[in-house]
């Protein structure tokens, strides 16, 4: 990931694509090093986690990257995400736990038809977890859940 620096501009998100299309009569070697990118103003920015990805409960911006020392850094805000917005995740997070849920259901499918080869406590095992994964809705958080163990 890039960023261009012009004056006091800066342009970010910015790739070597968009130094090419800006710079048609140029022709850049197939690898472009990064002292020949500064001659252009274009820097690499040094990624960095937000900390927050995995948090419904937050919104994560990210912010134009800021200059410590020689390096520029990707950086972020982090808010509290309002109630509409966190009932959205939840609703997109238990529409993939039921597509999940689905999958797993379909996967052992075999092991209650009649002329199955499993009997006795192992089909009672496989009917157990079967239900599990129909009961799976009924926990609390979909960002939480607790997946049944396969037999």
């Amino acid at each position: 990931m890039y960023l261009k620096v012009s004056g006091s501009n800066i342009t970010y998100p910015y790739s070597i694509q968009d130094l090419k299309l800006e710079n048609k009569n140029i022709s850049f070697p197939s690898t472009i090093n990064d002292s020949l990118l500064e001659t252009f103003g274009i820097y690499k920015v040094e990624l960095r986690d937000s900390g927050y990805d995995d948090d419904y409960t937050k919104d994560v911006i990210e912010l134009t990257p800021i200059l410590s020392g020689s390096v520029y850094i990707q950086t972020y805000e982090i808010n509290d995400a309002d109630e509409v917005t966190i009932s959205t995740r939840k609703e997109i997070k238990w529409e993939e736990v039921r597509e999940k849920r689905n999958q797993l259901l379909s996967e052992c499918d075999w092991t209650q038809f009649q002329d199955s080869p499993i009997s006795g406590e192992q089909l009672t095992l496989w009917q157990n977890y079967r239900q599990s994964l129909r009961d799976i809705t009924n926990q609390s958080n979909p960002f939480e859940i607790i997946w049944p163990t396969k037999p």
